[in-house]
């Protein structure tokens, strides 16, 4: 009994290590299929040229189209969404609320650097008015490291560590579109490049590739070591 289990165990963990390492690559593969949907989705969108953000908004999937419209800047409510990377400098994301004839939509102004590393916030201040915006319709990601962020926005610009749409409306006390505008237009105040896509479908498979050579690997390199093994104690 006990040499049976002796060799039975191995060859359990080599055919879990094998099938955790296969997952994975089909996950990558199934990673990989979405973004070339999503990029066939976004050129399809680009060719449709600029729309008002009504016409925008009546699509499914308003994500990636770009807009042009006229809002009403809130200029005592700026935020700075934290940890923001930008060519491996730390900054914050510049948003704030715009009204619009659609409703309240956070607009994504660009990226600033920090100004020190001592947690000093950058002075942004912008003129309360009504003016143009241009730019791409976003969906904010979801980061499942921030479990919670600050909503005390007593003061302006306020920090945020990611956006939580629920949490600005209570806070913030307006309904807020679930979306954000990514502006287009330079602007020498802002580095604004925004990326839909920022992994690469190539890149999908590249690692794809890689997971199944490491379960090729460990099955021949786990199957020869227990034969060997097995062999031993014959």
């Amino acid at each position: 009994m006990f040499s049976r289990t002796r060799h039975v165990i191995p060859w359990l963990l080599t055919g879990f290590s094998v099938a955790i390492m296969c997952g994975l690559g089909y996950w990558q593969l199934d990673r990989m299929v979405q973004k070339q949907q999503r990029l066939a989705s976004i050129a399809q969108k680009q060719n449709n040229g600029t729309l008002s953000l009504e016409a925008a908004l009546a699509h499914d999937d308003p994500r990636d189209i770009n807009v042009s419209f006229s809002g009403s800047l809130d200029a005592n409510h700026v935020l700075l969404l934290d940890n923001q990377i930008y060519d491996q400098r730390v900054g914050f994301d510049v948003i704030a609320p715009v009204y619009t004839n659609a409703g309240w939509l956070l607009v994504n102004f660009g990226w600033v650097p920090a100004p020190d590393l001592t947690r000093t916030l950058p002075d942004i201040r912008f003129v309360g008015e009504t003016r143009e915006f241009s730019g791409v319709i976003s969906v904010p990601g979801h980061n499942p490291l921030v479990k919670e962020t600050n909503m005390a926005l007593s003061q302006s610009p306020a920090l945020i560590q990611h956006i939580e749409f629920p949490a600005l409306n209570s806070a913030l006390e307006r309904k807020f579109l679930p979306f954000t505008l990514q502006l287009t237009t330079p602007d020498p105040a802002f580095i604004r490049e925004h990326q839909a896509v920022v992994m690469s479908p190539e890149k999908h498979l590249g690692y794809a590739v890689q997971w199944f050579g490491l379960a090729i690997a460990a099955a021949a390199i786990g199957g020869f070591a227990i034969s060997k093994k097995g062999r031993s104690y014959e």
